[in-house]
Formats: structure tokens, sequence, C-alpha cells
């Protein structure tokens, strides 16, 4: 489907499930392109559904405002993402495999999904507090598998001994940002990932001291 597809040129399939599938496709390409020009408060749902080729109802169809429509492209967009990371955090292997597999893969992530990552973290206090709260339980869970990840490699002895909370934050906080510089970055984004999961990873064994100590 392209990008210039207006939501009265889609098909009218028998069941419209992949019809409204496509919609909202529609929907979120036209609001994020919105956003990122004029900023989600200076967008309105008039401009969003002329935008789209509907009228507004139309979109309310969809979406009761603009912060459900943000919080649900936030959990569409995530969704495959977090079952993911859930799978690697419970898959077996080591503890070392898991965070790096992860790191590289919320890395990736970022990367790929840089414009809306640019107007979901600049506009989310603006998300209204029942849709905050529906969002903050889907990142509460992605912690709790970091941390899962960085309890078990201390268990076995491949990590050292550290404060859990605050490094699967700090390691959070590192790669939450990626979506910000990796364009000035000489690198792709796998590379980018490499990178970073040696350094997390590299930071957290056991047995490696720091340059310069004995």
């Amino acid at each position: 489907m392209s990008r210039s597809t207006a939501i009265k040129d889609l098909p009218r399939p028998a069941d419209g499930s992949d019809r409204a599938d496509n919609v909202r496709r529609i929907i979120y390409q036209r609001a994020t392109d919105l956003f990122l020009e004029k900023g989600f408060t200076k967008t309105s749902m008039n401009e969003i559904a002329a935008a789209c080729g509907v009228s507004k109802p139309a979109i309310y169809h969809y979406f009761r405002n603009k912060s459900d429509l943000l919080s649900t492209l936030y959990a569409d967009i995530t969704r495959d993402f977090f079952t993911a990371v859930e799978a690697i955090a419970f898959d077996k292997g080591s503890a070392e495999e898991r965070l790096r597999r992860l790191v590289r893969h919320q890395t990736i992530y970022n990367i790929e999904h840089h414009r809306f990552l640019t107007i979901f973290w600049r506009e989310r206090h603006l998300i209204e507090p029942e849709d905050r709260k529906r969002l903050a339980e889907l990142e509460r869970g992605f912690e709790s598998w970091v941390q899962r990840v960085l309890t078990e490699g201390q268990a076995t002895g491949e990590f050292r001994r550290s404060d859990v909370v605050s490094a699967a934050y700090g390691i959070l906080g590192m790669l939450s940002s990626v979506h910000r510089w990796a364009r000035y970055a000489d690198s792709s984004a796998e590379a980018i990932a490499d990178n970073l999961a040696d350094m997390i990873v590299g930071g957290l064994l056991a047995g490696q001291a720091a340059e310069g100590t004995t």
C-alpha cells in the first residue's frame, strides 16, 4: 500500500477486517507526518481527517481523540517488539547471550522507528492519564524482563554483582536515546547495535577489571 493511498480508495472486503487494518495504517502514517511537522498540540483531528481524505467522524470511529490515537499507535507499533523481547528474556541460553540479543533488538527497533519515537518521547506528557497508565504497564513488563536476565546472569556468575534495578534502568536509558543520534553515526543499524551490545555486556561481565587496575 502506497503512502499516498487515501482511505476512500481502499477496497472493501466482505468481512471488513483487512480494510480496517489498512485504514488504521493510513491514519497512523498521516498523523505521524503531521505530528512531526506541526507538533502534537497544534495538529487537529480535522487536519488528520483531511490528510486521510475522510471526514472527522470517520477518524473518531477508530480513535476517541488524539491521545487515544498516539497511545494506540505506540501499542500497535511496539506489540511485536515486546513479544520478541519477552521471548528472548525467557529463552534458553546464557544470560550474556540473551542480554546481547535484547540490546541488539531494541537498538535496531529504535533506529527503524525513529520517526514515531521522536514524536512519542516528545509528546507523551500530553497523553491522557488513562492512556499513560496503559502504556506504563507495557513498559514495566519490559523492564522486568531485562532485570530477569541481569538477575540470572549474576546468579550464574556471568555478570558481576551490582544493583539490578539501577543497571536495568541504565541500560534502558542508554538505548532509549538511540533514535535521536543514530542518523549522525557513520554506521548501519546492525553495526551500532553490535557496538552497544559489546559496551553494555562487556561492562557487566564478571572478572572484567577496569583498565589501568591490577
